[in-house]
């Protein structure tokens, strides 16, 4: 248990010292941004992200197609995004 804080303590460390950017802190904002302004329901999650712990979930589609990234030695070809959602880059656009 001790050498698992003194690796939790290097991480913080490292953190600490590396140098820092605004770019997250205003890729996060632009989301918010984007859910707070869009109008009407908000953009369902797509069905292959969603949990299915029931038939009727199983059956509606939901979890079909996910796939489970750990297992690819490659980034896995999938949207994360609401259809109306994808193209759009936080990173870049003040607004979606």
């Amino acid at each position: 248990m001790a050498w698992l804080q003194v690796l939790l303590a290097q991480c913080v460390v490292y953190l600490a010292r590396a140098p820092k950017s605004i770019e997250v802190y205003s890729a996060y904002n632009n989301v918010k941004a984007c859910l707070r302004s869009h109008q009407g329901p908000l953009p369902p999650v797509p069905l292959h992200l969603r949990n299915a712990p029931t038939r009727l979930m199983k059956d509606l589609g939901y979890g079909q197609g996910y796939k489970y990234t750990p297992v690819y030695s490659e980034p896995a070809d999938q949207d994360y995004l609401p259809e109306e959602l994808r193209g759009v880059d936080f990173f870049k656009q003040r607004r979606c």
